[in-house]
């Protein structure tokens, strides 16, 4: 399957009043501390130093358990103009959550396309680039330095194997 068009626009209505949007929908994704970046622009730092931060402050001594010292949980999010929710369909057995997350389909309707009236395949939705040049995207230094993204609504990510791959610094977990 391909990804859909990252024009095309999917109407869905909000679940209190019924309210109808019409507007393009993708994933974004997020790395446990990839927002490390919030404190820096792209003139100040290179993506390859973030990644050292980033394997020294999240991968090597990991705040949270994880099922292997190296997998890294993403978390999704479904976003639009003026729209912003938790993906759905996540894994979250692996988080110390008290309850699941309210999600996309908590506020809203099911999206379908206004055109022919088929129902969104939510792994089919384009996933955003994150780039660190020239505009300081959130976490953007992954994927410029690596060329890794994920996949829609991938759970989780082996960051040696990643580094690997890249040709990149290696995380060294603290023993």
């Amino acid at each position: 399957m391909t990804s859909y068009d990252p024009d095309r626009e999917w109407e869905f209505a909000t679940h209190r009043s019924s309210y109808n949007r019409t507007v393009p929908l993708d994933l974004y994704w997020e790395l446990d501390g990839d927002p490390l970046t919030d404190d820096w622009t792209p003139d100040e730092i290179t993506a390859a130093e973030l990644w050292d931060r980033w394997i020294d402050r999240y991968i090597n001594r990991p705040r949270r358990p994880r099922p292997t010292p190296y997998t890294v949980t993403i978390y999704w999010s479904v976003q639009g103009p003026g729209v912003s929710e938790t993906a759905p369909f996540q894994d979250w057995t692996s988080r110390d959550l008290s309850r699941q997350p309210e999600d996309f389909l908590s506020f809203y309707t099911w999206p379908v396309d206004p055109k022919t009236g088929e129902r969104l395949q939510w792994t089919r939705l384009p996933v955003v680039d994150k780039l660190w040049q020239p505009h300081g995207t959130k976490g953007g230094f992954i994927q410029e330095l690596t060329g890794w993204k994920p996949s829609p609504l991938q759970t989780t990510v082996n960051i040696d194997q990643i580094a690997q791959a890249a040709g990149v610094r290696r995380p060294k977990i603290a023993e």
